[in-house]
């Protein structure tokens, strides 16, 4: 882990530095604790060989409550640690979805949905394991083994060094292997990222699978990437293995080393038995946490690649965000003004060019013509998904970069071609866009979205879930729940892209007749291709290559001799749609 990634991290850790600090003191206290063992060098030498026989009772009563004290005092650190864990990663989880809830839609449009819900729920996971009583306890370790270091040179300097080699070997394993460890885990993360936005857009687009008969294609496709991402997990597990191995291998030697040359310095009379048990009791204290550190390597990998994906995501900066002193609006009266507005996506490839169009508070404009025209893109600019690369957009002559961005899209209430709901009650989705509203208001927006007889027919009525086994909506009955929850939002300015596509003509006339009473002093944006959506539209902007080509009502263009609404209108009434 980089130290500035680390210098991040520990800002999340700073509201429990009093308890830290308390752990780690804890810590210290068992470290100590467990320090005290060893001193059965004292009724060897003292009491077997030294015959001090009086010793022995309270050595005893000793030795057996250590373990209970040294367990209880575990027991509250364990609860501790539990503590710090779990806000820890509760606060990290928070801050990263409130950066992802800023981020703009081009952030969302260049990355799966699948590989950010893994940076949200896996990625913060595993940085929980930063604090844990494992991780603390290296803590623990390096208490006992500077302890550990002092003792056996005051026992015997010789075997001392020799420890000491043994350890200079554990380094070297580390440094061996830590780096294929590393590589291993970050690609097989890497994988595991595109393996679950594999996933995510497959089963969003089941019914596109099951159209086109394509199961086997896409289960193969699946087996490939999951089998791909097995052999990277098998290369992470190898070098972890191979690690650990390797340390288990130093740590089972050098001991039968130390303890075997110890015996000879006894037979030689340079160390006594006791001392010989002592300094190999001190030597494991010193051993078992290299090999304990091995056995955390595959975790301390895998908790730096997880901060560094974390910070990958927190690193993003949004490209849209409030202005220094952003005014902050009540209501909009809906009078909007685009001013030589240029826009686009890639450099090389504009999508507005000089588009300038005036809009009055409680006009109605219908946006038509072919893909990639713009017509969507104006639509964002309005609730600034995104900025202008030139010119301005203006609400209320106030240019939108300087208005408060809760406050500005506060004022939007906003239809798409695809039924967004969420897995909550009907009431809670048709409230979504004002949380306040009561169930008057909510009853009498789902009777203008012609919803309200299908709702109360169902068995819970307007508390039924949206997803709920067993129950199936319609495209249609879906797309008339978000048109509900756009009315009972009660916008200053409502966007209808593609709204009424999904229904059926029936559906679709009784829901217009609504539309038309709220549409009234209402500013309103329709992208439609049904004739009958736009014909009673104040005005008609036709749109070409993100510049205005025609503009006027229905009957003004009509009178065009060579316009390209009359054509379009004349060729495609009988379909009752303009098609592009």
């Amino acid at each position: 882990m980089k130290r500035s990634r680390f210098t991040q991290l520990v800002r999340f850790l700073r509201p429990y530095r009093g308890r830290m600090l308390w752990l780690v003191a804890f810590t210290v206290f068992l470290s100590l604790l467990a320090m005290l063992p060893p001193l059965i060098r004292a009724i060897i030498d003292r009491v077997i060989t030294g015959g001090q026989r009086a010793l022995l009772l309270p050595l005893a009563f000793f030795m057996l409550g250590l373990p209970i004290l040294n367990a209880f005092c575990g027991y509250l650190q364990t609860l501790g640690i539990a503590y710090v864990g779990q806000r820890f990663v509760f606060d990290i989880r928070s801050a990263l979805y409130d950066h992802l809830l800023h981020m703009s839609q081009r952030f969302f449009g260049s990355r799966s949905v699948g590989m950010l819900v893994n940076r949200l729920m896996g990625d913060t996971a595993m940085v929980q394991s930063m604090v844990t009583a494992q991780s603390i306890r290296v803590i623990s370790d390096l208490v006992v083994s500077a302890f550990a270091i002092t003792a056996t040179l005051f026992l015997n300097w010789r075997l001392a060094m020799l420890l000491y080699l043994t350890i200079v070997v554990f380094v070297i394993n580390y440094r061996m292997n830590i780096v294929r460890i590393r590589r291993a885990t970050r690609s097989y993360r890497g994988a595991i990222d595109r393996l679950s936005g594999g996933v995510e857009n497959r089963l969003t687009t089941s019914l596109a699978v099951k159209t086109f008969g394509t199961e086997y294609r896409e289960q193969t496709s699946f087996r490939a990437e999951s089998e791909a991402s097995v052999n990277l997990i098998q290369e992470a597990l190898y070098a972890t293995n191979t690690f650990s191995m390797n340390t288990m291998l130093i740590q089972s030697l050098g001991r039968a080393v130390i303890y075997f040359l110890g015996c000879a310095l006894v037979l030689r009379g340079d160390l006594s038995y006791g001392d010989v048990v002592a300094f190999t009791a001190y030597a494991m204290q010193l051993l078992w946490p290299a090999v304990r550190f091995s056995q955390l390597a595959r975790q301390i990998q895998d908790v730096g690649v997880s901060v560094d994906r974390l910070f990958e995501i927190f690193d993003e900066e949004p490209e849209v965000s409030n202005r220094p002193g952003a005014v902050r609006i009540a209501r909009l009266r809906g009078k909007v003004d685009f001013e030589h507005v240029f826009f686009h996506y890639e450099e090389t490839n504009p999508v507005l060019t000089d588009f300038d169009l005036r809009v009055q508070a409680g006009e109605t404009v219908a946006l038509i013509g072919p893909t990639g025209c713009g017509k969507t893109t104006i639509l964002s600019l309005i609730l600034r998904f995104f900025d202008v690369c030139d010119g301005a957009v203006k609400l209320d002559d106030m240019d939108v970069r300087d208005i408060d961005l809760h406050c500005l899209r506060r004022n939007f209430g906003i239809v798409l071609q695809e039924p967004l709901l969420f897995t909550v009650s009907i009431a809670e989705n048709i409230r979504y866009g004002k949380p306040g509203a009561s169930a008057e208001e909510i009853e009498r927006a789902a009777r203008i979205a012609e919803i309200h007889d299908f709702i109360v027919s169902l068995p819970d009525g307007y508390d039924t879930v949206i997803g709920t086994e067993g129950l199936e909506f319609s495209v249609g009955q879906k797309q008339r729940l978000t048109i509900a929850r756009a009315v009972a939002a009660d916008p200053a300015i409502l966007i209808m892209d593609e709204a009424t596509s999904a229904l059926d003509t029936e559906s679709e006339r009784a829901i217009q007749k609504a539309m038309d009473r709220v549409l009234k002093n209402r500013t309103s944006f329709i992208v439609a291709h049904r004739l009958s959506t736009i014909r009673n539209a104040d005005r008609i902007v036709l749109l070409d290559k993100g510049c205005i080509v025609e503009m006027g009502n229905h009957e003004e263009l009509m009178q065009l001799p060579d316009g390209r609404y009359r054509h379009l209108y004349n060729t495609h009434m009988g379909k009752g749609i303009i098609e592009e």
